[in-house]
């Protein structure tokens, strides 16, 4: 039986690893506003629902038929007929695939009901009716054959496994009960005052994503702008226009929120605050531009007859963010800021849960 689920298996890890890496970002830049720091663990947990949410795709739909010529499956309507399968099959539990197939069902949808509990501080009327849906969802487009790209169903819809699906959620936010009361009893972690490394990081990354959709994307838009819409053909498209647009808008973005409002949009979003020192305010700012994000797109991208500067330049900006102070690399460095944290947000989630009512209360 576990057999037929290997290829749902491996499309579930390596799918949901690809989204969880698409979704860091986000999540990072939300735990450092919100809590101050990213745990390992909190990595952990993004992957592990990022590749359970593909899985609840996955182990219900696929494989996919990989032609036409398929059977045509009708829906089991009657409820428990698994009870009667299982008794039908006699065999030992651990060989009985009518045990095993229930079981499966009911294991498939507790992470659902464990995640709602714990992450989304949702109970277990929130947990049962989601795994409800969801589950109803996932039937239905097993029963249309993907809503209509198949002829018919290729998969049994199967009105045990709607319930069986249930139950599983259910379950899973029950199990989650220790694990809440658990988090509860911790001590709130200190207050993060210092700028880590790995905050700084978040930052220089998030200015990087900035830069290269911003770049990327005014230039596909050009490309296909002028192949679909005039014509014309791209080998005749006069790269200039990739310059200014791949690199030249970035550059005003950045550079107007770097010498306007003080520092990158990396460093907005994780509540970085750079600090002018003995330099004016304006001198400063342009320094850290030049020196920060407008250098390496100048760099990385434009032609410099002095053999390795870029890649100096580079190395250089990496490098600086370990041992330098507060963590400021080379373009605080050079313009003589300091990289203090923003004031804390008073309204700030903390990082041990709120209290989550008990199983007996109409919670939701």
């Amino acid at each position: 039986m576990l057999k037929q689920f290997g290829p749902s298996t491996f499309v579930a890890i390596f799918v949901g690893i690809g989204l969880a890496f698409l979704a860091f970002v986000p999540v990072a830049v939300y735990r450092y506003r919100r809590h101050g720091r990213l745990r390992f663990f909190d990595v952990v947990t993004l992957v592990l629902v990022a590749c359970y949410a593909v899985a609840l795709w996955s182990y219900t739909l696929i494989p996919l038929p990989e032609s036409k010529h398929f059977s045509c499956m009708s829906a089991q309507l009657h409820p428990f007929q698994f009870v009667a399968d299982i008794a039908e099959d006699g065999r030992t539990p651990w060989r009985n695939r009518a045990l095993l197939q229930a079981v499966f069902n009911v294991v498939l949808f507790a992470p659902l009901g464990y995640f709602l509990r714990v992450l989304a501080k949702r109970g277990w009327i929130v947990a049962t009716a989601s795994g409800a849906v969801i589950s109803l969802l996932i039937e239905l487009t097993q029963k249309t054959g993907v809503w209509g790209f198949y002829r018919c169903a290729y998969r049994v819809f199967d009105v045990d496994d709607l319930m069986l699906n249930t139950v599983g959620a259910l379950v899973g936010s029950l199990v989650a009960i220790p694990v809440v009361l658990v988090l509860q009893r911790r001590r709130p972690p200190a207050a993060v005052t210092a700028v880590t490394l790995g905050r700084r990081v978040i930052g220089i990354v998030v200015d990087l994503t900035v830069i290269a959709v911003i770049g990327a994307g005014l230039t596909v838009a050009w490309r296909m702008f002028c192949s679909g819409i005039l014509g014309w053909s791209l080998d005749q498209l006069p790269g200039w226009v990739d310059l200014v647009l791949g690199v030249g808008v970035p550059a005003v973005v950045e550079g107007y929120w770097v010498i306007v409002r003080g520092r990158t949009i990396g460093e907005a979003a994780v509540q970085l605050h750079p600090v002018p020192g003995s330099l004016a305010e304006p001198a400063s700012r342009v320094l850290k531009f030049c020196f920060g994000v407008g250098g390496y797109l100048a760099v990385t991208n434009v032609s410099i007859p002095v053999p390795l500067l870029g890649f100096g330049f580079v190395v250089a900006s990496v490098v600086l963010l370990g041992p330098t102070r507060s963590h400021r690399g080379l373009s605080h460095l050079v313009s003589g800021m300091e990289l203090r944290l923003e004031d804390p947000d008073p309204e700030a989630e903390s990082e041990v849960p709120a209290p989550t009512p008990t199983p007996m209360s109409p919670e939701g």
